[in-house]
């Protein structure tokens, strides 16, 4: 097939900032503590607004077996739920991507044939809307985000952030998604998963170019769909101080690798090298990603310390638009996040399953952030307006400002620092400001950078409450004890932890709730008071990790 991509809009020219963590929503299986502690572990980890969390509904037979469902249940027990949520909360337009935590479904069966099957990263792409199977197998559903070149030559787009694609695209974005690891049959270990995540966010603090291996095997038709792109991309990535390396197989042992491309059926990813935190690598084969199946799967390169990987959930027959481009690497090197840069090197991302964290980053310009003219309490508007110092180590480097308050954008990627609060609609009590700064560096996109939580109290009618003790005596039960300030006895108190409500009380009342309705890892709860005329006021959260105990379990 002569693939031709189709530019089917005109990037605007406006300041967008690099994928954030408030960009994302984490989707978690209700019914697997597993799900939910690998989507603490992200979360906690990346610093992503715990209002961002879903949790689903899944009956077993979705995360067991082969880990399939067909598109009718994908659209009534996930696509729409989630959905539906982020709507209600206001979050459809900041969220731009899905997480999937562990236990989905992988594979969505559309089609008796099995080479017309689709993966969940494929039918959440396209909104649950099954595309023209026959078209879809043989690679002819072009993706929008994919910015080439195809062999053809067609024309080559620098890489950008979702957010930019989602500027040209309005309502034909479609919705990328990636899965934070696969841990049902063949598949890795819990402690690869959260390793996985580990790596991720530590990932942007290394100060080096990325060093990439291409590997040119005997296995023609798997290594020869891809080896065209190898040559322009190790020249481009130079231009990032990367190095990239074409070889033959055997590839000679290589330490601190970025990734590695290679084609072949079974490969041994040790082989390859040592693995530096955030790395991507891959084997263009048959159902690295169908767990029944034989050849090598996608996992064994995350259980050799890789980040990221991509595998097949169905026979793709070699056809290169349904696997990464090389040019994934100049993507990632450049600054965009793993699931960015998957998005734009997959030509049709259809039958594709993407494991690990979404949100790694190799290219970030780190930032010191400062808020100027910021009080700790405000009683009136004329405190609500601040302005925010940073400073990066690179001079040239240009500020770009966004803003969040609890959770949801109130600036979005602009290049004055000045921040004001919307004071009129908060209620008294805590609120959480987060600071966003990217760098915008002459020649390059917008780099992600970094971002700072800074406590507000807002005081109008003198109302507060606190958390004053929190114990887990009660076997796998966790007790609560706040206090309210203030003239007027609020009508009643509630636990929220990672976007739900855990328990309610009457004033003066311990708030009691079950740990395994969060999970493990890291938590962050927050007493809220309601009062009379509607006014919620939410404590300072308490921030504690829970463990299982084992005989509990």
């Amino acid at each position: 097939m002569k693939f031709k991509q189709i530019l089917c809009f005109v990037l605007l020219a406006v300041t967008a900032v690099a994928q954030m963590p408030h960009q994302v929503a984490v989707l978690v299986n209700e019914n697997s503590q597993a799900s939910k502690k690998a989507a603490n572990v992200f979360a906690g980890l990346h610093g992503i607004p715990r209002e961002n969390f879903i949790y689903l509904d899944l009956p077993e037979s979705m995360f067991s077996g082969r880990f399939e469902c067909t598109p009718e249940e994908f659209k009534s027990r996930i696509y729409n739920p989630a959905v539906l949520t982020l709507e209600d909360r206001g979050l459809d337009n900041q969220v731009l991507a899905l997480v999937y935590s562990v236990d989905f479904p992988i594979r969505i069966v559309t089609s008796p044939n099995d080479r017309q099957q689709m993966s969940i990263m494929g039918l959440t792409f396209l909104k649950g809307t099954v595309p023209d199977l026959e078209a879809m197998e043989k690679g002819q559903i072009v993706s929008p985000l994919f910015a080439g070149p195809g062999q053809d030559n067609a024309q080559k787009l620098p890489p950008r952030s979702l957010d930019v694609w989602a500027a040209g695209l309005k309502d034909r974005m479609p919705l990328p998604a990636m899965m934070l690891g696969y841990i049902g049959e063949n598949g890795n270990s819990m402690e690869t998963v959260l390793r996985c995540i580990e790596d991720g966010a530590r990932a942007w603090q290394r100060n080096a170019g990325p060093r990439v291996l291409f590997v040119e095997t005997d296995d023609s038709a798997r290594s020869g769909p891809r080896e065209w792109q190898f040559d322009g991309v190790k020249a481009e990535m130079t231009a990032y101080a990367g190095v990239a390396v074409v070889t033959t197989n055997p590839a000679p042992h290589q330490k601190d690798l970025t990734g590695v491309m290679t084609g072949a059926a079974t490969v041994k990813p040790a082989d390859c090298g040592t693995f530096l935190p955030g790395a991507m690598a891959e084997h263009l084969t048959s159902w690295s990603a169908e767990f029944q199946k034989p050849q090598t799967k996608c996992t064994a390169w995350l259980e050799a310390g890789v980040t990221v990987t991509a595998g097949m959930v169905t026979e793709p027959y070699n056809n290169w638009v349904k696997f990464p481009h090389a040019r994934f690497f100049a993507h990632y090197a450049a600054g965009c996040s793993a699931m960015e840069s998957f998005y734009q090197s997959i030509a049709s991302p259809m039958q594709v399953l993407l494991l690990g964290d979404p949100l790694s980053l190799i290219g970030a310009l780190p930032v010191q952030i400062k808020p100027v003219g910021l009080s700790k309490e405000i009683t009136s508007d004329l405190d609500a307006a601040f302005v925010v110092d940073a400073t990066f180590p690179v001079k040239t480097a240009q500020p770009v400002y966004s803003a969040l308050l609890n959770g949801r954008e109130i600036k979005h990627g602009e290049g004055n620092s000045l921040v004001e609060l919307p004071f009129a609609e908060m209620s008294d009590g805590y609120h959480n400001v987060r600071l966003i700064v990217q760098a915008l560096v002459p020649g390059r996109q917008v780099l992600p950078s970094g971002f700072k939580d800074v406590p507000v109290f807002i005081n109008k009618k003198g109302r507060s409450v606190a958390i004053t003790g929190l114990n887990d005596d009660l076997p796998s039960r966790i007790t609560v004890t706040a206090e309210t300030k203030g003239g007027e006895i609020p009508q009643s108190l509630y636990l929220l932890g990672s976007g739900r409500k855990l328990a309610e009380a009457a004033p003066g009342e311990a708030l009691i709730f079950d740990e395994k309705i969060i999970g493990e890892g890291p938590q962050h709860i927050q007493a809220v008071a309601v009062y009379a005329d509607g006014m919620e006021v939410r404590s300072e959260p308490a921030s504690f990790a829970i463990e299982f105990n084992p005989a509990d379990q």
